[in-house]
């Protein structure tokens, strides 16, 4: 297609002046200034279609195009869609095979954006976002052990059939191994706020009327809250923010079963946003700089390590909110005074004393889970 235009005197030229010197629709010409580029899964985006090729053809050679090169152009057409249909089976199935071999952001953020359609469509629900904020400090009272302070819930969950009820959190603290499990001593940030199951939550930060919880534990030490069946779409909509601390739970220094903190927000429900905030007190310097990943949940598998087989996203780091840590959020309406308020609520310091760390995505592909993992260093 590149010889085409180049016989037609339009090599390298931009859309605009391919529509002109050819006399083709805009939309077909930007669509073929991109599909001739070097990069594959970009051009697979663009491809114009087989009745499309025919009018460049044909506009080639109404523009005096020798007939050689449109012959090998539509040739190469040909032979290009007879590979796709044999090793791919279909177009679709073609471009994520390249999308798989070099991811393009771009393509992977429509891709989920689709998924996140079809799921609240097929699961009857969805939210706006889903946030979990975590503070860890040194336990005051029982040293080398932890603080957790945990901010978490959905933004505009709406359920779109009225049948369905949604487990929105799930809790449970272990060693590094997953096998020996922590009791979790829970104290709520707002004690008139707890449920009849017993979720913490923020009546402050919640819709009104409070969402209905119920809340079960599971035998293996999981923890499941639940929001019942209700009001349908956005009148019905639920904001729901819990928090509470967690003293004491987990231990705060360097050991042979201690080697690293992980830190897990599950997505299971359709959501447009997620967010997960570390915040790391200035007292734990041998805390170092957590590692994200995304890690998929289609597969069961046995421990936390062998959930490296179906990364989603590469680990990577996280960003930095910097020192003190700016906990603020364009997506989440009332983030920061969220944040402030649940230090304030807890009695600890404000997030002067912390270092800030953050992961954020658009769209993530449920169910999913969001790992952040810190070394903890010897003293």
């Amino acid at each position: 297609m590149h010889d085409l235009l180049t016989g037609a005197g339009l090599a390298d030229a931009r859309a605009t002046d391919v529509a002109r010197g050819l006399g083709l629709d805009k939309t077909l010409a930007w669509k073929l200034a991109h599909f001739i580029g070097d990069d594959a899964p970009e051009a697979a985006r663009h491809m114009p279609g087989p009745n499309a090729i025919e009018i460049v053809l044909k506009a080639a050679t109404k523009a005096g195009v020798a007939r050689q090169r449109v012959d090998a152009a539509r040739d190469a057409d040909a032979r290009l869609r007879a590979f796709m249909t044999e090793h791919a089976g279909d177009r679709r199935t073609f471009e994520a095979i390249l999308a798989g071999a070099t991811p393009d952001e771009a393509l992977m953020l429509e891709e989920r954006r689709a998924f996140f359609r079809a799921g609240s469509t097929l699961w009857g629900v969805r939210a706006q976002a889903q946030f979990l904020l975590l503070a860890l400090r040194p336990s005051p009272e029982t040293p080398g052990t932890l603080d957790i302070l945990q901010l978490s819930g959905f933004i505009a969950l709406e359920r779109l059939r009225p049948d369905v009820p949604w487990i929105i959190r799930r809790l449970r603290a272990s060693d590094d191994t997953g096998a020996q499990m922590y009791q979790i001593p829970r104290i709520p940030l707002d004690p008139e706020g707890v449920t009849t199951g017993g979720m913490p939550l923020i009546p402050d930060f919640c819709s009104s009327p409070l969402p209905e919880i119920r809340q079960t534990e599971a035998s293996n030490g999981w923890i499941y809250d639940e929001l019942v069946p209700g009001a349908l779409g956005k009148s019905g909509a639920a904001t729901i923010v819990n928090g509470e601390v967690m003293p004491a739970v987990v231990p705060s220094e360097h050991a042979d079963d201690n080697t690293f903190a992980r830190y897990m927000l599950t997505v299971r429900t359709p959501i447009e946003h997620v967010q997960v905030d570390l915040l790391i007190h200035e007292d734990l310097p041998h805390f170092d700089a957590p590692r994200c990943s995304v890690v998929g949940l289609l597969e069961d598998r046995a421990t936390p390590q062998a959930h490296d087989g179906m990364l989603l996203q590469e680990p990577g780091p996280a960003t930095s909110l910097g020192t003190p840590a700016a906990v603020r959020s364009r997506r989440i309406p009332d983030y920061a005074h969220m944040a402030t308020s649940a230090l304030q609520r807890a009695g600890w310091p404000t997030p002067d004393a912390f270092r800030g760390y953050r992961f954020s995505s658009e769209y993530p592909p449920a169910p999913c889970e969001i790992n952040l993992r810190c070394p903890i260093n010897p003293r």
